[in-house]
C-alpha cells in the first residue's frame, strides 16, 4: 500500500496534478477505489494512512444487459487497455461525467483535465487504473491539459504501478486464504473438542442418566 501510494504521488508530482486516484480490478468485474488524493480539497483516502473510501466500485459491465460500460472513462480505459487524455470533462463527448459533476457541485470543485491509464501485467491482464485530474501550469497554477510528453511519462510509470499492484493483489488474496484457513482450523478444533466431550465416559454416563430420568417422567 505504501509503494502504491508513493507511485500515485510521484505521478501527481510529475504532472503537477491536483488529484489522483488508483483503482483495483476486482474478481467480480468492478473497479474498486484503492487510493484517492486531492490537494485542493485536502482529501487523503485509502492507501497506508488514509481513511476508507466511501465510493462504490465502478462496474465494468451493465448488470442487466452485460454490455460493456464504456460511458465511464476509467472503465473505458480498463476495457480497451487504452490511455484516455481528456482536456475538459465538461466538454468531453462519449463519456458520462455526471458523477464527477455531482461531486463538483457538492464540493465546489472543478474537475477539468483527466489522464486515465490502464494498469496491466505482462500477460495483458487488467490489474487496475491510474487516473490523474487537473494538471496545473507550474507558473500560474491554472488547470491545463496533460501534454503528450507527460502522458508518455505516466504510461512508463504505470508499468511500475502495475508491478506493485500485482504484488498488492497477491497479498490480499493470501490474506483472504489465511483467514479462510483460520476459520477452517477453528471449526475443526471446535468439532474435535465437542467430540472429545461427547465421547468421554462421563458424558456417556450423563446420557444414560438422562434417558432414565425421561423414562421415569413418562411413566
Amino acid at each position: 500500500e505504501q509503494l502504491l501510494e508513493r507511485i500515485l504521488l510521484e505521478a501527481k508530482a510529475l504532472c503537477n496534478a491536483d488529484g489522483g486516484t488508483l483503482y483495483l480490478h476486482t474478481d467480480d468485474e468492478h473497479l474498486q477505489f484503492v487510493i484517492m488524493h486531492n490537494d485542493s480539497l485536502h482529501i487523503t483516502l485509502g492507501g497506508a494512512r488514509g481513511e476508507p473510501i466511501p465510493f462504490v466500485p465502478l462496474p465494468l459491465y451493465d448488470a442487466a444487459t452485460g454490455a460493456p460500460n464504456y460511458h465511464n472513462v476509467a472503465v473505458y480505459a480498463a476495457l480497451t487497455r487504452q490511455t484516455v487524455n481528456i482536456p475538459d470533462a465538461y466538454h468531453a463527448e462519449g463519456f458520462d461525467f455526471s458523477g464527477t459533476k455531482a461531486f463538483d457541485r457538492q464540493t465546489g470543485y472543478r474537475s477539468q483535465s483527466f489522464l486515465t491509464v490502464p494498469l496491466q501485467n505482462e500477460r495483458a491482464e487488467l490489474l487496475g487504473v491510474l487516473q490523474l485530474i487537473n494538471a496545473r501550469a507550474p507558473e500560474t497554477g491554472n488547470v491545463i491539459t496533460f501534454s503528450a510528453e507527460l502522458q508518455k511519462v505516466v504510461e512508463s510509470l504505470s508499468k511500475l504501478a502495475a508491478l506493485a499492484l500485482a504484488a498488492y493483489i497477491r497479498e490480499q488474496r493470501l490474506r483472504a486464504e489465511i483467514q479462510e484457513l483460520r476459520v477452517a482450523v477453528d471449526q475443526e478444533r471446535k468439532e474435535r473438542q465437542v467430540a472429545q466431550i461427547t465421547e468421554s465416559e462421563y458424558f456417556q454416563k450423563l446420557q444414560i442418566e438422562a434417558r432414565k430420568l425421561r423414562e421415569r417422567a413418562a411413566r
